[in-house]
C-alpha cells in the first residue's frame, strides 16, 4: 500500500474536485494513472486553503457541539445559572393552578401568569428559618403532598357560594319567575 503525505491527499481532492466541476475533457487528454502507481511522500509545505479547500478540511463531529450546548443549557451567569425547566405532569399541574389562582379567590385579584411555562425555572421547597419557627410554621396536619390540595385546605367554600349566588340573582332580576316571586311577596304586605 502506497503512503501517502497530507499534502499529497489534499492535492489529489483538489484535483478530483477540479474535474468534478470543469467536467471530463482536462482528464481524457491525459494519460490515465495506473491502479498500482507508488507515489513518493512530497515534504512540500501545503498549499494555502483557498474557498474551495475550505470544504476539505476537518469538521467537528455535530454531536459533540450538541453534548456541550445540552450541558450548558442555563439561563447565564447573571440569573445564577438558572437550568432549564423539565416539564412534568406534576409542573403543568401546578402552573395551571397558579394562572387559575383568580377564580379560587374572587375578592384577591392577583397578576394574571403568562399560559405557557417560563424557558427556565426551577421548582424548591421553602423551608422556614429560626426565627420564623412559630410565627410562619406550618403544623403537620396543614403540609399537603401537592400544592393543590394546600390551595384547597385554604379555600373558603362559603365565599364562593355567596358569590355564585349573587351572580345567579342579578341574571334572573327582571324575568318573569322573579317578578312574580316580587307580586307575591307584595301581596303578603299587602295582606
Amino acid at each position: 500500500m502506497a503512503d501517502f503525505s497530507g499534502y499529497h491527499i489534499d492535492s489529489l481532492l483538489l484535483e478530483a474536485e477540479k474535474r468534478l466541476q470543469g467536467g471530463t475533457e482536462q482528464r481524457t487528454a491525459e494519460a490515465p494513472r495506473a491502479a498500482t502507481e507508488i507515489v513518493p511522500a512530497v515534504t512540500e509545505p501545503p498549499p494555502k486553503p483557498s474557498a474551495s479547500a475550505d470544504s476539505l478540511g476537518l469538521r467537528v463531529p455535530q454531536q459533540k457541539q450538541q453534548l456541550s450546548q445540552k450541558a450548558k443549557d442555563t439561563a447565564g451567569s447573571d440569573w445564577f445559572n438558572l437550568p432549564k425547566t423539565n416539564l412534568t405532569p406534576e409542573l403543568k399541574r401546578d402552573w395551571q393552578l397558579l394562572r387559575m389562582r383568580n377564580l379560587l379567590d374572587p375578592k384577591n385579584q392577583k397578576k394574571a401568569l403568562r399560559s405557557s411555562v417560563p424557558q427556565y425555572s426551577h421548582v424548591g421547597e421553602i423551608i422556614a428559618g429560626p426565627t420564623e419557627f412559630h410565627s410562619a410554621r406550618l403544623t403537620r396536619k396543614e403540609r399537603k403532598g401537592t400544592l393543590l390540595e394546600e390551595v384547597m385546605s385554604n379555600h373558603n367554600h362559603s365565599k364562593l357560594r355567596s358569590k355564585y349566588a349573587g351572580i345567579q340573582r342579578e341574571k334572573t332580576s327582571g324575568k318573569k319567575a322573579s317578578y312574580q316571586k316580587l307580586l307575591a311577596q307584595r301581596r303578603k304586605r299587602a295582606s
